[in-house]
């Protein structure tokens, strides 16, 4: 293809056939989607039959890189995966950081897409022009850590993306670790993986530079950069601390327990703990960071008092103030060394085996352990476990989820195709559950604000960072004036800004809209997204970048653009699978009471001011998608909206 940037080539992998074949990334794709994830909703649309299986051969798992990928760009480590679902039959993103973005490019590669299945265990290795499927049976049965160190030895310099036996064992709530640091594939993609057979990718270090297009403009934009993260008034303690620096202070006033209907008050003192398990944190700690990264959020974690060597990114790390789970053992007696020690063997258990701790597995844990007291199900649904709430259940849960043993083959399909197989009114049970995931941002607590919003409206999955425009909206209360000043960096446009602010409030739905343009240019050039990182960027820089790589001069009107381009194209991929208004709407228990101690919590704005009934939230859905020209009552993106991205063959489809 020749264009700088790229590694111009779009490698296809047949798991069936055995057949591999190279073929030239087209240079209008890359103009008109740029990359990562807008050349990765591409390929899914024209690949990946809507009504198709998950766990089918006809299924794809297709990973993309950035034009930034390869490049000096501060952050620019993350790879993209699109794939259908088979939690939920949506068509979700997924990106982590690692070594293997860069690594693909620099093999010749810009993007990966694996179909069929295998009759038997392989991985991939990507070497260049040496691209081998090869023999993973002595691998079958490793968990994740192990897969990977084995990898390692024989093809080191390499990076993998492996899975451990949940995604063997087709559970549908199984996630990975690249590198073992940077967690990929939120709504099943290791089930996906282990459905063909597919025990790792593993792309070596390859022979094959990237251009740019201007290096003298893309290294004064990079020397600017890193001087203001040099600066940055936390990047020392981060050295030290990792992402827990940041997410260690993240206290709420308590802990969500009971199926998220009771409010658990922390101790006093939850302060002074919260900064034990910190120092405990930083001195248990090896820094550890993807590739261009200058923050180093990544952790090894060696805590030798209690015989633990793990690894993890602590960014939920918080989870550890009080349990290793909001619910399960709520034991006000615990030490920090003790709350400490037990976060991490249960992160080490469900990392090891690939479960998606997050979204899924600590809700799924809570939910079942709630129709146990209530009486729906008995021992003798469980299988003779008494869900007790206890660690050591947690634990035993964990490896029966991975293996698909006992009660765990019925937790590995998730809260709904759980709740479906129980039966007995279960379903009646699912509660702050949104696309079939669990609501990590509670806005009964938090607030109503971008994070809360998005995660209703976030195609595929809930995931909430993407309307989070910058690091003031993480967490509540930041005044007007701040936020239109994050607004701006993020590009939203000064008509927009009028119709969203007011001096003392803002309209959460239409701000969505464009903190999801911003954040999705992250996708596609291949960049972190996270706040220690992001917030260093603007659409201006952003422009400038692209340019400097590229060649191709442009605006920071030109990204939004062909942004909102790629999300509109993500949109009609999970249209066309069936999601449309009815799977944004909010839960049922957003609009109930949360009971704590002493008060009951209910749902408010963005600054705990105003009170929010469902017809309040359903006007704020109305104003999103009027903001992004979509219908109101479909949620389909309108024949006009497509026409104007350049998407008119999607408006008979």
């Amino acid at each position: 293809m020749g264009l700088p940037g790229y590694a111009g080539n779009i490698l296809y992998v047949d798991l069936t056939s055995g057949s591999i074949r190279k073929e030239p990334l087209d240079a209008e794709t890359a103009r008109t989607y740029i990359g990562g994830a807008g050349i990765n909703n591409k390929l899914a649309y024209d690949l990946i039959p809507p009504d198709a299986e998950p766990l089918s051969p006809q299924n794809a798992i297709i990973i993309g890189t950035g034009p930034f990928s390869g490049t000096m760009i501060p952050g620019s480590s993350q790879v993209m995966v699109i794939y259908k679902s088979p939690l939920n039959n949506a068509f979700p993103h997924s990106n982590g950081g690692g070594y293997f973005s860069h690594f693909l490019k620099s093999s010749g590669y810009d993007h990966l897409v694996i179909t069929g299945r295998s009759d038997k265990p392989i991985y991939l290795k990507i070497h260049d022009e040496d691209v081998e499927l090869c023999d993973a049976s002595d691998l079958w049965g490793k968990d994740v850590f192990e897969t990977t160190d084995e990898l390692r030895q024989r093809y080191e310099q390499c990076s993998v993306i492996p899975i451990g036996q949940a995604g063997e064992n087709l559970v549908n709530i199984s996630v990975t670790q690249i590198d073992k640091g940077g967690t990929l594939g939120s709504g099943g993609l290791c089930a996906v993986m282990g459905s063909k057979k597919l025990k790792a990718i593993v792309a070596v270090r390859g022979t094959k530079g990237i251009t740019v297009a201007d290096p003298k403009r893309l290294q004064k934009l990079v020397d600017e950069i890193l001087t203001r993260v040099k600066d940055y008034h936390l990047r020392d303690e981060m050295m030290k601390g990792g992402a827990m620096t940041m997410t260690s202070g993240w206290v709420p006033e308590g802990a969500l327990a009971r199926n998220s209907s009771v409010f658990l008050p922390y101790p006093p003192n939850v302060k002074e703990i919260q900064g034990q398990i910190y120092e405990i944190h930083k001195r248990s700690r090896k820094k550890i960071a993807c590739i261009t990264c200058p923050m180093s959020d990544k952790d090894r974690l060696n805590l030798p008092e209690r015989g633990i060597l793990t690894y993890d990114t602590a960014v939920f790390a918080v989870g550890a103030i009080m349990t290793a789970s909001p619910a399960f053992g709520h034991r006000a007696e615990s030490s920090p060394l003790d709350r400490y020690a037990d976060a991490l063997r249960f992160f080490d258990v469900v990392n090891r085996f690939g479960i998606d701790r997050v979204y899924s597995f600590e809700g799924l844990i809570d939910f079942v352990a709630t129709l146990y007291e209530e009486g729906i199900i008995t021992q003798e649904d469980t299988g003779g476990v008494e869900l007790d709430r206890e660690f050591d259940t947690l634990l035993k849960l964990t490896k029966m989820t991975a293996f698909r043993e006992g009660f765990g083959d019925i937790l590995a399909d998730g809260i709904v195709g759980a709740a479906r197989r129980i039966g007995k009114g279960a379903d009646k049970y699912i509660q702050n559950v949104i696309k079939g995931q669990f609501v990590i941002f509670d806005p009964r607590v938090s607030g109503f604000g971008p994070m809360q919003f998005e995660m209703l409206v976030y195609p595929g999955r809930p995931l909430g960072v993407a309307a989070a425009m910058g690091a003031p909206s993480y967490s509540h209360g930041w005044p007007i004036k701040e936020l239109v000043k994050q607004a701006e960096r993020c590009g939203v446009p000064d008509e927009a800004i009028g119709q969203i602010f007011t001096d003392n409030s803002f309209n959460v739905g239409r701000l969505a809209k464009h903190g999801e343009d911003f954040f999705n240019l992250f996708d596609m050039f291949g960049q972190c997204h996270r706040l220690y990182i992001s917030r260093f960027y603007s659409m201006e820089i952003l422009a400038e970048l692209y340019s400097a790589v590229t060649g191709i001069e442009v605006t920071p009107t030109d990204l939004k653009a062909a942004s909102e381009r790629v999300w509109n194209l993500w949109k009609m991929l999970n249209y066309k699978a069936g999601f449309d208004r009815k799977d944004d709407e909010p839960p049922e228990i957003w609009f109930q009471p949360l009971k704590g101690e002493d008060k009951e919590y209910n749902l408010k704005d963005y600054f705990f001011a105003v009170p929010l009934a469902r017809e309040d939230v359903d006007r704020l859905l109305d104003d999103y998608y009027d903001e992004r020209g979509w219908d109101k009552k479909t949620s389909l993106p309108t024949a006009k909206k497509l026409k104007e991205l350049g998407l008119d063959s999607l408006v008979s489809s």
